[in-house]
């Protein structure tokens, strides 16, 4: 089962949702710059978490959104399920694929993958970045000109 890119980056949005302990709502713009990823695209995904009842809107100066229920209560299932709308009706093409041979070894890996994902916390996803962010990291030494090079490198990417 290959995750969306939309899964991905919603899941993403709403871990740092997550850590946003401010006094009020977390703006759209500022976890789109955060995740280097456009902000419309991240309005589009909000929109479908708000209507699945993920998130929780609020308009005007001092506006944003927060988690409509705690990080405990939403599954990386949930948003997986929520933004790739695998609530809706099947196509004819799914239906045809669903004929072929072997199909039900992949629709039972992929329903195996769900499983697995709605296991997994947001509250599990934010602790985990919360620990790597904490994690100190090692100072590279740029003396020698290989590693002077990996550091430009690392850098850049």
């Amino acid at each position: 089962m290959k995750v969306s890119t939309k899964a991905r980056i919603a899941t993403a949005a709403l871990v740092e949702l997550g850590m946003h302990r401010a006094a009020s709502p977390a703006r759209l713009a500022d976890i789109a710059a955060t995740l280097r990823v456009s902000l419309s695209h991240l309005e589009h995904l909000f929109g479908l978490l708000r209507r699945h009842e993920l998130v929780e809107g609020f308009r005007g100066p001092g506006g944003g959104y927060v988690l409509a229920r705690s990080a405990c209560d939403i599954s990386v299932g949930d948003v997986v399920y929520c933004v790739d709308q695998l609530d809706q009706v099947t196509t004819t093409a799914e239906r045809d694929e669903a004929q072929t041979p072997g199909a039900q070894v992949w629709e039972q890996l992929r329903a195996q993958a769900m499983d697995y994902l709605d296991t997994v916390s947001l509250a599990q996803l934010i602790d985990d970045v919360r620990a790597a962010r904490q994690t100190p990291t090692r100072p590279i030494v740029t003396g020698s000109p290989r590693v002077a090079g990996l550091s430009d490198a690392l850098r850049q990417s």
